[in-house]
């Protein structure tokens, strides 16, 4: 049985990405910080963090952290439960979420619980690749990934697909496809991608049986700076059609094709859950249900 105090320091230590952030957080001397570490490694038989800046957790770490967050969770909730919420105590749910979900809609299933005063999000954001990474991590109890495959101890629930549109400004358009849209100069424009992992434009670009060659390819890990680059005739780019849609003020973004990619996305979280993860994934597949397109 491993302890609490323990387990909190663990997490604490991580999230804090240091000794000296995780001692302030719990209000205890970093060498006593250092102390509870050596006992949860004396407990568990094996280390759980490499001493790096910032401390990275071992393969055994990270097993020990994802449970230290499910049973921490529960026994917050128990808390609650039992006090009815009359001091300060609160839930903190880490939940990894991709980029486009977050300017989406996932907003939507935050503001659902802004009337429960004991409930925060603390949101990790990535491409919709890595976040399955940080739930096998242990760093999150859940995630939102275009993964299917199954991860051992986890459950999987579709959600829908996100919408891509192929999209540049209007000036851009003017610019590059004044002769009209041609292979040649679809692969050889400018062109916006979230990072490295990103296979939107080439899947996209397959389509047409070409594949990219753009000298000049930016890489804007964010959906919003994405959108502003393409408004800006930075570049073309494929853009979430919520996230175009959503825009405060009428957009004058070209579609250089009808033809949309769609990127499947899934919910997956620990069985064993509390039940304010369960009512976060009921609210996570309702709203997901009206957002996203159903096969």
């Amino acid at each position: 049985m491993l302890d609490h105090k323990e387990m909190e320091t663990l997490i604490a230590i991580v999230d804090g990405q240091s000794f000296d952030n995780a001692a302030r957080q719990l209000h205890i001397s970093p060498g006593a910080v250092s102390q509870r570490i050596k006992s949860l490694e004396n407990r568990v038989g094996s280390s759980v963090l490499v001493r790096t800046t910032p401390p990275q957790t071992t393969e055994v770490g990270k097993q020990v952290l994802g449970y230290a967050r499910r049973m921490l969770l529960l026994q917050n909730e128990l808390d609650l439960a039992l006090k009815q919420g009359i001091d300060n105590d609160s839930l903190s749910l880490a939940i990894a979420v991709n980029h486009d979900s977050l300017s989406c809609w996932f907003m939507d299933v935050i503001d659902h619980f802004s009337d429960r005063p004991n409930l925060s999000f603390d949101i990790r954001t990535s491409n919709t690749v890595s976040t399955q990474t940080l739930l096998k991590s242990g760093e999150v109890i859940a995630a939102i990934t275009s993964k299917a495959n199954h991860i051992g101890g986890c459950k999987t629930r579709y959600l829908g697909q996100l919408e891509y549109l192929p999209v540049c400004s209007l000036s851009y358009f003017k610019h590059y496809f004044k002769n009209g849209i041609n292979n040649e100069i679809l692969t050889s424009s400018p062109v916006a991608i979230f990072d490295r992992e990103d296979d939107l434009v080439d899947r996209y670009l397959s389509i047409h049986g070409v594949k990219r060659k753009q000298q000049r390819t930016h890489y804007f890990p964010s959906s919003h700076v994405l959108l502003d680059a393409v408004n800006r005739g930075v570049a073309w780019t494929m853009l979430p059609k919520l996230l175009i849609e959503n825009q405060p003020s009428p957009s004058e973004l070209i579609t250089l094709s009808p033809h949309p990619i769609f990127v499947d996305l899934y919910w997956n979280t620990w069985e064993q859950e509390s039940e304010i993860v369960a009512q976060v994934e009921r609210t996570v597949l309702s709203i997901a249900e009206k957002k996203l397109r159903q096969e």
